[in-house]
């Protein structure tokens, strides 16, 4: 869960300060994320327990608790995601 907070929290600075996912500024967003894990490692862990699924099930389960549908945060995995296929070539 951890990993999940802080990756919401660095993709939506990013995204706020305007740092394209391919630019240097991404790399030390990535460093900061991920450490000296590799791009394309995280990058298929990701791919495989962050569907479209899940996303509609973490704003179903949002809007149950009453805190609305964009505590999905698909902008921000999306950022995140975009930057490690930059680093990872694919």
């Amino acid at each position: 869960m951890w990993f999940a907070r802080r990756l919401v929290r660095l993709g939506a600075d990013a995204r706020t300060r305007g740092v394209e996912p391919g630019s240097p500024e991404a790399d030390r967003v990535l460093r900061d994320l991920i450490g000296d894990a590799g791009p394309g490692a995280v990058l298929q862990r990701l791919r495989s327990h962050t569907t479209d699924r899940v996303a509609r099930y973490r704003e179903l389960l949002a809007v149950v608790k009453g805190t609305g549908p964009e505590a999905a945060h698909r902008e921000e995995f999306a950022w995140v995601v975009a930057a490690l296929q930059a680093r990872a070539g694919s």
